[in-house]
């Protein structure tokens, strides 16, 4: 048996755990998923994801279990079903809709603004509609329909406030929302999405990075509303973030964080040396 320290994500508090060594050697590809147990670091519930070299990848707060054996030992997270996701058909997703979609869609939600998506393959709208509504629940709120080609022409007046998108290409975007030269993060979250081997690894990882921005962008509204307009500099955004969530972070990702708490969360970002320069619009 292994070894492994584990980090609550929540609380921070620390412990070991045991993995047998024959569970890692049976990940091909993927991760671990590691259901830890109430009490077994701290008061909470969590999953970790380990690789083969036993390195932890993740961590996620999940609101549902995976089932263990009697045991308790760790359990691959293939051929697991998260009640929810039951109406998802993940290989249409992933064969149906390309990265770059995916990506605009996450950038359109996290600036508050309403979606239509385009599509003539009727029998993938609910799956859309059911993935996109999925990842990002109980984190930001998503306005996203989809319709024809021919409806898209014979009502383009009542979606003059709506992003329009269309596979890879932005139909409209009256405001420049999504600025390919700007899309690294929401991109590098999408393709993690289609590039995990394991389906339900891959969309537990794509939830949690979404909810990290929320949560993150949240500390930030925290404390710009407690300093009002005295932030000062990305460092002490960034060591709040660090004495909030435990997780260090970088100026790219920060920058990242404050388009989210102007654009989604409509708060006044007061000026922060290493930020605003690197924004633009503050």
């Amino acid at each position: 048996m292994a070894k492994l320290e584990i980090r609550c994500p929540s609380c921070s508090a620390r412990g070991k755990i045991e993995i047998s060594e024959d569970a890692i050697k049976n990940i091909s590809r993927g991760v671990l998923a590691v259901n830890i147990a109430v009490d077994m670091i701290c008061e909470h519930s969590f999953i970790a994801y380990i690789d083969r070299n036993m390195q932890i990848r993740d961590y996620f707060m999940a609101d549902f279990q995976l089932q263990l054996p009697a045991n308790s030992s760790p359990t691959l997270v293939e051929n697991r079903i998260v009640p929810e996701t039951e109406s998802i058909d993940f290989d249409l997703i992933r064969i149906n809709i390309p990265a770059l979609l995916i990506a605009h869609v996450i950038r359109t939600t996290f600036f508050g603004k309403k979606i239509i998506i385009i599509s003539d393959l009727g029998f993938l709208y609910n799956h859309i509609i059911n993935f996109f509504k999925y990842i990002m629940r109980n984190s930001f709120e998503i306005d996203i329909t989809i319709i024809s080609s021919e409806n898209s022409k014979a009502n383009k007046k009542s979606y003059k406030d709506f992003i329009i998108l269309q596979g890879r290409d932005i139909i409209q975007d009256k405001d420049k929302t999504i600025d390919p030269k700007k899309l690294e993060v929401e991109k590098t979250i999408a393709e993690k999405f289609l590039s995990e081997y394991d389906l339900m690894t891959s969309l537990i990882m794509l939830r949690n990075e979404i909810h990290k921005a929320y949560e993150y962008s949240k500390t930030i509204v925290d404390l710009i509303e407690r300093r009002k307009d005295k932030v000062g500099t990305s460092k002490i955004l960034i060591d709040e973030i660090s004495k909030v969530h435990q997780e260090n972070i970088k100026i790219p990702y920060l920058k990242f964080l404050v388009q989210i708490v102007k654009n989604y969360f409509k708060v006044d970002v007061p000026p922060i040396d290493g930020v605003s320069d690197l924004l633009g619009f503050l």
